[in-house]
C-alpha cells in the first residue's frame, strides 16, 4: 500500500518526516516529496502549499508519479459551526468549494462542478470511521490537550475556497448558504476533486485554529507549532495501521499494488 500525505503547512507533516525510514526526496514543481515508509507502509510526505491549484498539482503529482492508493490530507481549518471550539477536530464527510459558481451561465447550480454534475464530494464512510477512530485514540491519550479543554472529534462538511476567511460578514454568509458546514480552509476540496475523478480514496482531517473571524486565543503561526503539528502526527501516525489492517482485510478498494 502507498499513501500520500499532505500537510497544508509544512510544520503539519515535519514531526512525521522525522520518523519516516527516508528512502530519498524528490523535487517537483517546487515541492519535495519524502519517500519512504511510516509506521509500516510506504508514504510520499509532503507539504502542497496554499490554495485549490497547489493542492491539486499535488495530489494528482502523488497520484500520477507515485501511484498512491490513498491520500490523507491534514491541516488546520477555521470554524464555522458555532459548536466547534479551537483544538477540535473535523473529519469531513462530504466536501465542496465554497467560492465556485457559474451559475450566471444558466446551466449548473450554484457550486457545481461542470461535467461531473456534483456539488459536494464524498468521502468513503469506512475511511471516516477510521480516521475518526484514530483522532479520538489521540485525544484520549493527549492528557496535556484535554488540560486547556481541546479536543473533541466531529464529522461533517469542509468547505475550500481561494480565501482565508477572518471576517464575520463572510462568516455569516457561509452559514447561510450552506447551513450543513462545520469549518472553511482552503485546500481539501480541491484534493477531494482530483481524487474523484482519478478514481483514488482520501481522508481529509482539519485541527481547528480560530472560528474564522480573528477571535484566535494564539497566533496562527504558534498553533500551528505548537498544537497542529502534534495532531497531525498524533493522528496519522494512529490513522496508517489501521489503514493496513483494512486493506489486507479486503475491506476497500486500495492497498493492493
Amino acid at each position: 500500500m502507498k499513501l500520500g500525505i499532505i500537510g497544508a503547512m509544512p510544520q503539519e507533516i515535519d514531526r512525521i518526516v522525522e520518523e519516516l525510514e527516508t528512502e530519498s526526496i524528490e523535487q517537483i514543481a517546487g515541492r519535495s516529496y519524502h519517500i519512504g515508509r511510516f509506521e509500516g507502509a510506504d508514504c510520499m510526505l509532503v507539504f502542497s502549499h496554499w490554495g485549490k491549484v497547489a493542492a491539486a498539482i499535488t495530489a494528482t503529482t502523488l497520484i500520477e508519479r507515485f501511484g498512491v492508493d490513498c491520500i490523507i490530507f491534514t491541516g488546520v481549518a477555521g470554524a464555522v459551526s458555532k459548536t466547534l471550539n479551537v483544538g477540535d477536530i473535523v473529519i469531513a464527510d462530504w466536501l465542496i468549494q465554497h467560492d465556485f459558481d457559474v451559475s450566471a451561465a444558466g446551466i449548473l447550480m450554484k457550486y457545481e462542478i461542470p461535467f461531473l454534475g456534483i456539488s459536494y464530494f464524498s468521502v468513503d464512510s469506512l475511511l471516516v470511521e477510521l480516521a475518526k477512530q484514530a483522532a479520538e485514540d489521540f485525544l484520549s491519550n493527549s492528557p496535556s490537550f484535554a488540560r486547556r479543554g481541546q479536543g473533541v472529534v466531529h464529522v461533517g462538511t469542509i468547505a475550500s475556497g481561494d480565501q482565508f476567511i477572518a471576517h464575520p460578514d463572510k462568516l455569516e454568509e457561509l452559514r447561510a448558504a450552506i447551513p450543513d458546514l462545520l469549518c472553511v480552509e482552503m485546500e481539501g476540496a480541491a484534493v477531494a476533486q482530483v481524487c474523484h475523478e482519478y478514481g483514488i480514496p482520501y481522508i481529509v482531517i482539519r485541527t481547528i485554529s480560530d472560528r474564522a473571524d480573528r477571535s484566535a486565543p494564539m497566533d496562527f503561526l504558534t498553533f500551528i507549532r505548537n498544537v497542529a503539528r502534534h495532531y497531525s502526527h498524533g493522528i496519522v501516525k494512529r490513522l496508517i495501521p489501521r489503514l493496513i489492517t483494512l486493506a489486507e482485510d479486503g475491506g476497500n478498494s486500495f492497498g493492493h499494488s
